[in-house]
């Protein structure tokens, strides 16, 4: 009796924190992986640019939360991330109990909500107790890189296969922080389209620590104010229609353009859909419309795209 007590209260304990083991436990649904490779198989012939290696994209519906399902088009697929891998960031300072550090709070509600890089890379020193500076040598480079390795560690324990040691930059890396990329860039930061569904289901449906205030720091409106950083206009947010309700978070470089949402439409369904996009990054109308073939396809109304930018008269 008392080894079956202890075997159950392991058993819970290893499912409120085994998320993507979780997310590999629901099922695939035949008819949303359909709805999915046929967005998909849309978005490349409407981009002919983009190769079909480098679209990935996955979906969860969280609608009936007994009978989830998932679906995806080269969910597994790595890419580098851009600033995606900042839920990451953010998730795991819950899991290490550090979010109530001085100017965490506030470090953490920028990094979300505009993307801001500076107040991330405190947030990964936070995380790693490390500190940027000149390059290091033998076995203080190791320690440094296996203190940033203990993110990395933290998602293994979760079941994820991912990279999440280094900071996203604008203009660097420097010092100690372009060592710990590695010589052959082997710890570059890595996501695939269906961990970040995954994480994202996880926070959706409050199985996370701290779910509700990650989802407050991820909460969009779908008409911003903000003319620019809103992360909605020329990402997946842009493809919905009034009504709906919004949490995400966008990720893009010169390499790559992604975006991931949590959405609730009007008429009660709930989705969580990553899109990951590689080599068309400068096509800031790429991620509406993959989104909008997705909502379609699904069955959902969608925003029309926006109007093209105006040419400037003819000389």
């Amino acid at each position: 009796m008392r080894f079956r007590l202890v075997l159950a209260f392991t058993l819970i304990a290893v499912a409120a924190r085994a998320d993507f083991r979780e997310f590999k436990l629901i099922p695939v649904d035949p008819a949303l992986e359909t709805k999915v490779r046929h967005a998909a198989e849309a978005s490349l012939k409407q981009f002919p640019n983009l190769k079909p290696e480098d679209l990935g994209i996955s979906m969860v519906e969280l609608t009936n939360p007994t009978t989830l399902g998932r679906g995806d088009y080269h969910g597994d697929a790595p890419f580098y991330p851009a600033s995606v891998i900042k839920i990451f960031f953010m998730t795991d300072l819950f899991l290490k109990n550090k979010f109530d550090l001085p100017d965490v709070p506030r470090a953490t509600r920028e990094m979300i909500g505009v993307s801001d890089n500076d107040a991330t890379a405190y947030i990964v020193d936070i995380l790693a107790s490390t500190d940027p500076g000149p390059n290091l040598e033998g076995r203080a480079l190791e320690r440094f890189i296996a203190q940033r390795r203990s993110i990395n560690d933290d998602f293994t324990r979760l079941g994820y296969d991912i990279s999440a040691m280094c900071k996203p930059w604008s203009f660097g890396p420097y010092g100690r922080d372009l060592q710990v990329l590695g010589k052959n860039r082997q710890y570059r930061n890595r996501l695939t389209a269906n961990a970040t569904t995954s994480l994202i289901t996880w926070i959706a449906r409050r199985h996370a620590p701290e779910s509700d205030l990650m989802l407050n720091f991820l909460s969009r409106p779908i008409n911003p104010t903000r003319p620019d950083e809103n992360q909605v206009k020329e990402f997946a947010g842009e493809a919905l229609a009034a009504g709906a309700k919004l949490w995400s978070k966008a990720g893009w470089t010169s390499e790559v353009r992604h975006d991931t949402a949590y959405v609730e439409f009007p008429d009660g369904r709930k989705f969580v859909l990553s899109i990951f996009t590689r080599g068309q990054a400068s096509d800031v109308t790429l991620l509406g419309a993959i989104a909008r073939n997705v909502f379609t396809e699904i069955g959902e109304p969608v925003a029309p795209p926006p109007p093209p930018p105006a040419q400037p008269p003819a000389k």
